[in-house]
């Protein structure tokens, strides 16, 4: 376990989280680099692992001054109430099924600490209802070998509540700065309760690190690879908890909007939609919003 700097009282407690961790690798001993403000985790990791940090290292902060979100945006915390992490891979599947498997993960863990459902907003935004709780930005690159890297940051409002993010405008890490009306929410505001941010990271690698290894496998096994079986049924996992589906939404991409009904997904997680005219597209970016909401 790294620790790259001094440490105020209210910071996460590395020694519960440790405590806690059922993984096999992730977030392992020296594999837990904890900062308690930093740039970006995403930044460091990518730094760290060009620089040969293992797979499954785990860079932790309370807070961040240049975080980053989806298609360029800001993203904001509020010190000490979220989960801020990026996690170092290696992958050696197709680079779309990270997104699926960092989403499922959030919701999956959101499940293990709270009575609380959350959903998937195409492509990897974590909803309650209509509120986005949670974020993921995905970054790959190559080291000097040419093997993939991918760094896969993942931010979580766990504690305050709503109506503190929106008064110190600190929204991106629960909603786009850039997007008019979006709207976040905490889990301690849809359960009730704080939620224990050690808890929560403890769930989330354990539920990141079954459905990353499980596609490693597949992807290094020949007969794995056959049957494909983990992938698919990652897929199939993802897909239904999209919420995005079956509902008339708008996609903006750039300065261009498309919209249409979002009628299902196709087998690399791009988007499928019926225009006006008829015609069914394939979306893969852009900016989800719901016109009708």
């Amino acid at each position: 376990m790294k620790e790259l700097a001094a440490t105020p009282s209210s910071q996460l407690n590395l020694e519960a989280l440790q405590g806690q961790l059922k993984t096999r690798f992730f977030g392992r001993n020296s594999r837990l680099v904890y900062v308690p403000v930093v740039d970006s985790t995403n930044i460091l990791s990518m730094q760290l692992a060009r620089q040969g940090a293992a797979e499954g290292t785990v860079v932790l902060t309370d807070s961040q001054t240049a975080g980053k979100g989806r298609l360029g945006r800001q993203w904001l915390d509020v010190q000490y109430c979220h989960v801020l992490s990026s996690t170092i891979l290696r992958p050696t599947f197709s680079p779309y099924l990270l997104v699926m498997i960092a989403s499922l993960a959030v919701v999956n863990a959101i499940s293990s600490v709270s009575e609380v459902v959350a959903s998937i907003k195409w492509p990897n935004d974590i909803l309650i209802g209509n509120r986005k709780v949670a974020g993921i930005l995905i970054e790959t690159s190559h080291d000097q070998n040419g093997r993939m890297l991918a760094i896969v940051g993942i931010g979580v409002n766990v504690n305050g509540l709503s109506d503190q993010l929106a008064s110190n405008k600190m929204t991106g890490i629960a909603t786009d700065l850039q997007r008019p009306g979006a709207i976040a929410t905490t889990l301690q505001t849809e359960c009730g309760y704080v939620v224990s941010r050690e808890t929560f990271i403890a769930h989330l690698l354990h539920h990141l690190e079954t459905l990353y290894l499980g596609l490693q496998q597949e992807a290094n096994e020949p007969v794995a690879m056959v049957n494909q079986s983990t992938s698919r049924l990652i897929r199939e996992q993802w897909r239904s908890q999209l919420s995005t589906l079956g509902r008339h939404i708008e996609v903006r991409q750039g300065n261009t909007i498309v919209s249409g009904v979002a009628e299902d997904v196709d087998e690399t997680g791009g988007l499928l939609l019926r225009n006006h005219s008829g015609l069914r597209v394939s979306i893969t970016w852009g900016d989800i919003g719901y016109p009708t909401e």
